[in-house]
């Protein structure tokens, strides 16, 4: 009898680690806050380039998105915080991507991955070559915890917006691999401090 008991709880205790799934970071955007990027990203795209005359002097940071369509283990779209730093002296790009939420299709916000991507890269001119790299971790549709490498290609422009030079527009695709494969593109946006 004591043997059956302890198969049973044995049994009902490895039922209970099967089923228990783990939930999701919750999205920190809305629906709302996704339409608004979009719209910022619109504006940006649309304004003059900085003529390497006016190009600011020293380092400037840029806040703002990367916002992108993604395909594969995870459908519909991502959009994070983007901070980039361009130092106009040194030629040199620095910063980060966090806060990446992942939207449905629908427009939904699903989830908020875990971790950042480093940026790094160079500016020539005004014209930016970057990369934004690192782990994201997330839940799958199963409620597996999962994590990936994702890469993404930076390559845009210095904008004139208020002032000169103080705005950042461009593309904003690569892939992500590992536990979930995905493949991204969209842009990437932002306004000087």
């Amino acid at each position: 009898m004591t043997r059956i008991t302890l198969s049973l709880i044995t049994l009902a205790t490895l039922a209970a680690c099967a089923t228990t799934a783990v939930e999701p970071n919750p999205p920190t955007v809305s629906a709302r806050d996704v339409d608004l990027a979009m719209f910022e990203a619109a504006s940006i795209s649309n304004l003059p380039f900085t003529s390497p005359l006016d190009l600011p002097s020293g380092g400037v940071t840029y806040r703002g998105h990367v916002g992108a369509d993604v395909s594969g283990d995870a459908q519909g779209s991502i959009l994070g915080d983007m901070t980039m730093l361009v130092d106009f002296g040194d030629n040199d790009i620095s910063g980060s991507v966090s806060n990446i939420n992942l939207i449905d299709p629908d427009g939904t916000p699903n989830q908020r991955f875990g971790d950042s991507l480093g940026i790094t890269g160079s500016e020539s001119g005004g014209y930016l070559d970057a990369f934004a790299s690192g782990q994201i971790s997330g839940v799958d549709n199963d409620g597996v915890a999962v994590d990936s490498q994702m890469v993404l290609t930076l390559d845009g422009a210095v904008h004139d917006n208020f002032r000169e030079g103080d705005a950042v527009f461009g593309s904003a695709t690569g892939f992500a691999t590992g536990d979930f494969n995905m493949d991204v593109d969209g842009v990437f946006f932002g306004t000087a401090n």
